[in-house]
């Protein structure tokens, strides 16, 4: 097996790369190619499916997972892809179980025959076409998720992106929000709509619970304009309870959605900063030949019947 690992020279990547070597044999011939400010991960992985390489293992966060698919879109399936996680956030890999904290475990998955089809979500606007493989987090979430001190996730875990968030709501305006899902129409007064593939933003907030990567569909959350500690209390309550979430904070089931506001919703895409005014989001099913574990929970399993209400 050809790999080439893609690595993000700046998220530390030295001590995970010198434990990844300790797990190569003589099948598999790896090149390692890190990215620089004149070749970026998008472009080393391009090059890697044009030279034939068999899998692409991204060694960083959500952010070169996501240079690197947009690098293949749209012959997805041309090449294998797995992950290293070395991210600050590290939200897709919460999904796959994948933590900086256990290096053999992310070491002997990224080199494993366990392949899984992976949605991905298409984002089109009038001016371009790009994907994303986590979450596309618009309005106050796209402000906030970059700002999310490692203090804080430390001390508050999952509710530090809540926390940050709520603290900077003098800063904020609602928007006046047109959705579009699966062609029904609906208006919202909102602070935040996530549109999500996976399950976390800013370092472990549960902003889709339910989300599952290879259903075919998208997981919308929809965080509307509320007072200060109503607001504070609806996220702890949408972080705790398993079974019985806040309805105050509604999600929604959809294959597209399109997203128009006013004022324009700022977004971020697996984290990066992006400006969208005009947007439809689209689930591109089973897209990704991506290299997974057997019991993650945000993956749909053969025997599995999806239950979900379009």
């Amino acid at each position: 097996m050809r790999i080439c690992l893609i690595y993000n020279k700046q998220a530390g990547a030295a001590d995970l790369i010198k434990n990844f070597l300790v797990h190569l044999n003589a099948h598999h011939r790896c090149e390692f190619r890190p990215t620089s400010a004149e070749t970026s991960a998008a472009q080393i992985a391009l090059e890697a499916v044009a030279e034939g390489f068999d899998r692409i293992v991204a060694a960083g966060g959500d952010g070169t997972l996501n240079q690197i698919v947009n690098g293949i879109a749209p012959a997805f399936d041309s090449v294998e892809l797995a992950m290293l996680p070395l991210g600050t956030g590290n939200d897709f890999g919460r999904v796959l179980n994948l933590s900086v904290d256990n290096q053999d475990e992310a070491c002997i998955r990224a080199l494993s025959s366990y392949v899984e089809p992976v949605d991905v979500i298409r984002i089109s606007s009038a001016e371009s076409t790009s994907y994303c493989v986590n979450v596309a987090n618009g309005g106050m979430g796209g402000r906030v998720a970059m700002d999310v001190k490692p203090e804080d996730k430390k001390r508050w875990g999952p509710m530090a992106y809540w926390i940050t968030s709520v603290s900077r709501l003098v800063d904020l305006t609602p928007f006046q929000a047109d959705l579009v899902l699966d062609g029904k129409k609906q208006k919202e007064q909102t602070l935040c709509v996530a549109v999500a593939n996976g399950r976390f933003v800013g370092g472990g907030f549960p902003i889709a619970p339910r989300a599952v990567i290879n259903d075919g569909f998208l997981d919308v959350t929809v965080v509307p304009m509320l007072p200060i500690l109503e607001l504070m209390a609806a996220g702890l309550n949408f972080v705790m309870d398993r079974d019985h979430r806040d309805d105050r904070i509604r999600s929604y089931k959809a294959r597209s959605v399109r997203i128009q506001s006013e004022p324009f919703m700022p977004f971020s895409i697996d984290g990066e900063p992006a400006r969208r005014i005009d947007s439809t989001f689209e689930v591109v099913p089973s897209a990704l030949r991506f290299v997974t574990g057997r019991r993650e929970q945000g993956l749909l399993k053969e025997n599995q019947e999806s239950s979900i209400m379009t």
